[in-house]
């Protein structure tokens, strides 16, 4: 009945499994229910907040989440602003939010496109790793090739795909400046159940897929952070079909589709990092009266993809209806071209930007 408290025993996508206090067991929606108590990694903690920061890294996407207890970077790429070291975008905003951060506990990889994975090659040379995700989907590109290098030479590691667990995994790259076989040793598999963050804190891949898709956004990886009782949406290049309407139903076959089939009640979220950056391709109402959402993050820049630089208007009326708050990071592109409050000098392509993203959740 609503109000009522009863044991938490465990889960399943979709559902938590409960105790009567008759000693009747069943399961309750996890859209229905919040989880209260003292069972480790599901109550707040008292002390410190969670913030999701959508860093303006020009035309692209890196989520940084930060709790009292670990860190995450979900992406990080960009199409027009691949400066490195010390100048590299993310490097230098993590730097300014959290002076002497050493390590990140997750980086998660949507899929491997330039603009979601070119800079975080320069991660793992300045914080120590301690999991990457990524689905397996390869893309034999050098900004790829670079990654998974990095990945194999980072000391105590954990690397997880959804493909298999505790295998070797070798990937070939031709390319003239990243080339030969790349060696992955696999930790536990990608899976739908939860991964503790930290106290309070947990994520939970809804959609992982390494089939060769001919796009590798057909294998974003889409994430939902709980945090407290609080749930983040990542969203990656998750699409529902072609570039139509927001009206329009998503594709059986796509992400949203998928996710709409499947596990309806899991997309319940407080916020959304909107898929592809905005684009008619994905944001499909169905998908986003699901999430019944309040707050809508789009990442993007001044590059143009096949010519059109997003978002797209129509995505972003969508969006705003009912009074949702729709945050972007391109909104001061021209007047933050050359400003110093953008962390990060501009280089390659003139990628602007100065709109950094916080949600910060107490």
């Amino acid at each position: 009945a609503p109000g009522q408290a009863v044991q938490y025993l465990g889960e399943e996508p979709g559902w938590y499994s409960i105790a009567l206090p008759d000693g009747r067991t069943g399961f309750v929606s996890k859209a229905w229910t919040i989880l209260t108590g003292q069972e480790e990694g599901l109550l707040p903690i008292d002390a410190g907040a969670w913030s999701v920061h959508v860093i303006d890294v020009g035309t692209g996407l890196a989520v940084f989440v930060e709790g009292p207890d670990f860190t995450l970077l979900y992406d990080g790429g960009s199409q027009d602003d691949l400066a490195m070291g010390l100048n590299n975008r993310i490097l230098a905003y993590i730097d300014a939010v959290r002076p002497g951060l050493e390590t990140l506990d997750h980086i998660v990889l949507s899929h491997p496109h330039k603009d979601h994975l070119e800079l975080l090659p320069d991660v793992f040379d300045r914080f120590a790793v301690r999991h990457v995700w990524e689905s397996g989907r390869v893309n034999r590109t050098v900004g790829y090739c670079r990654f998974l290098r990095k990945v194999a030479a980072e000391p105590g590691v954990t690397y997880h795909d959804a493909i298999a667990s505790g295998a070797t995994r070798t990937v070939r790259f031709t390319a003239n400046s990243c080339n030969g076989d790349v060696v992955l040793a696999t930790g536990p598999m990608m899976t739908a159940a939860p991964v503790l963050l930290g106290r309070g804190a947990r994520m939970t891949m809804l959609y992982r897929d390494a089939y060769g898709h001919h796009d590798p956004n057909g294998n974003s990886v889409v994430v939902l952070l709980e945090l407290g009782g609080r749930r983040v949406l990542l969203t990656g290049d998750a699409e529902g079909g072609d570039r139509q309407s927001p009206s329009s139903p998503p594709r059986p076959d796509s992400i949203e589709g998928r996710l709409l089939a499947c596990c309806r009640a899991d997309l319940r979220s407080d916020a959304v990092v909107v898929g592809h950056h905005g684009s008619l391709t994905s944001s499909r109402d169905a998908f986003i009266e699901a999430t019944g959402a309040r707050i809508f993050a789009i990442s993007s820049g001044p590059y143009a993809y096949s010519s059109m630089v997003l978002p797209d208007e129509e995505v972003v009326a969508s969006l705003s209806r009912g009074g949702r708050q729709v945050l972007r990071t391109d909104r001061d592109d021209a007047a933050c071209m050359m400003a110093p409050m953008k962390i990060g000098p501009d280089t390659d392509e003139s990628p602007r930007g100065c709109d950094n993203i916080v949600i910060r959740i107490p």
